[in-house]
């Protein structure tokens, strides 16, 4: 696709979306009839210069459960626009250089309006029928798979989808996260904000940390001990070792040697962890860690009174802050095979940490830069955080929404494979994630 264009319609309610340039390569057996005369053959058509105009309006419908709103898609207008010059057409098989001069030609006039006709009437069913199915069973809630039971609502708020009279599209969704099998209110507020920041770049989001809050309330409410080991493996195609544990605590290359396969799991204990954003943002927290290596407990550890505080911002296509505080806490129960003590234990792990951080704090000055994330060119965004709110702020091109489109396209595999959805009604919701485009 060599050229997108994204206008913003408020007398239609809706987004116009125009692709220009694009090439379209198609190839297929025929079969050509003529008095006595049959011939086989191969045929390879190049389209190029395909234009496109696609004219989406934006609404609600009741999603699952139906007594949430999911978003709504409307094909208004599908237009494809194609140039008979920018064909060309190429024949194989027996006898196409007799045909070629009458096939050529018909296959223009007759073939590519007919693959025209198709492509508009596919678009606007994809649309209408495939892409709102989806949006009503997928669009309102999704169990996070592997945290028991945590659930997070993002359901429309509002009048849904919309475009402002000064040509903002803007989407309201809720943004709390709950426990399906013990719902109940969430004892967190979120802070008040504008929708809008003029100083702000094209793409805007804002959250609050009520919606990180609910999360981890949800996550310690469930009881759920996380397979930290299956995710690293499954996401991140990483095995831990002895090898990579023995950096942190050497008494367990003593006790099992190296390159045996290491098992680890956490689980939230005593209360829920608290983050709170701000101009300088703090997180609390308590975990208890398992470390397995075989059928043996190395290692369980259960860390009360996780500290951290620090702050964080990023403009100029890097982010940059630093962390005042980095305490570990005490160790609460504990037990090992290892012959270490607890108190050894935790000034192990606490003395890498404080390393690690330094060093985090030295890049975190000088600036580090953004990578990519999931493919996405997000090196121009910038991130301020103050009193109960996170707003992030990006330019966007084309190549920007083709990005974030392979990665929802990923994102909608991912939620179709997850074999449960546990729908629960959740209390209203106090949360609002705006995200704001202009």
């Amino acid at each position: 696709m060599s050229d997108l264009a994204i206008n913003l319609d408020n007398a239609l309610n809706g987004v116009e979306l125009t692709a220009k340039g694009v090439d379209c390569h198609l190839t297929s057996d025929f079969q050509y009839k003529y008095l006595f005369i049959t011939v086989n053959g191969a045929m390879d058509v190049k389209i190029k210069n395909i234009n496109m105009d696609f004219e989406v309006g934006l609404g609600t419908q009741p999603g699952t459960p139906s007594t949430e709103l999911a978003p709504m898609l409307t094909a208004k207008k599908v237009d494809i626009v194609i140039n008979p010059d920018d064909v060309d057409i190429t024949l194989s098989g027996s006898l196409v250089a007799k045909i070629a001069g009458v096939f050529i030609p018909l296959i223009k006039s007759t073939i590519i309006p007919t693959i025209v006709d198709q492509v508009k009437t596919t678009a606007t069913t994809l649309i209408d029928t495939t892409i709102d199915q989806d949006l009503q069973l997928y669009g309102v809630q999704q169990e996070i798979p592997y945290l028991a039971g945590v659930t997070f609502d993002y359901a429309q708020f509002g009048k849904g989808p919309l475009v402002t009279s000064d040509n903002l599209l803007e989407m309201t969704v809720n943004g709390t996260f709950f426990n399906a099998d013990h719902v109940q209110p969430s004892s967190y507020t979120p802070a008040t904000f504008n929708v809008r920041d003029p100083a702000g770049k094209q793409f805007q989001a804002f959250v609050t940390d009520y919606t990180l809050n609910t999360a981890l309330e949800s996550g310690f409410l469930s009881g759920n001990t996380l397979d930290i080991t299956y995710l690293l493996q499954n996401f991140l195609n990483v095995t831990v070792t002895t090898d990579n544990l023995g950096v942190v605590v050497p008494q367990i290359l003593t006790k099992y040697g190296s390159g045996k396969a290491v098992g680890i799991s956490g689980k939230f204990t005593k209360a829920e962890s608290v983050v709170n954003f701000d101009t300088v943002s703090t997180a609390t927290g308590n975990l208890e860690v398992t470390i397995m290596v075989g059928s043996d407990v190395a290692i369980k550890a259960d860390f009360q009174g996780i500290n951290a505080v620090g702050s964080v911002n990023a403009k100029n296509g890097a982010i940059f802050g630093g962390l005042t505080t980095y305490s570990l806490g005490q160790i609460a129960t504990f037990e090992t095979t290892l012959g270490i003590s607890k108190d050894a234990l935790l000034k192990e792990v606490q003395d890498l940490v404080n390393t690690e951080v330094a060093e985090l704090n030295k890049n975190l000055t000088a600036g580090i830069v953004i990578p990519e994330v999931f493919g996405i060119d997000i090196s121009d965004i910038e991130i301020k955080l103050t009193k109960g709110l996170l707003e992030a702020g990006i330019s966007v091109s084309a190549s920007f929404y083709e990005a974030i489109a392979r990665f929802l396209k990923f994102e909608a595999q991912e939620i179709r494979s997850t074999q449960k959805m546990v729908y629960a009604v959740s209390t209203p919701a106090a949360e609002e994630i705006k995200f704001l485009q202009y």
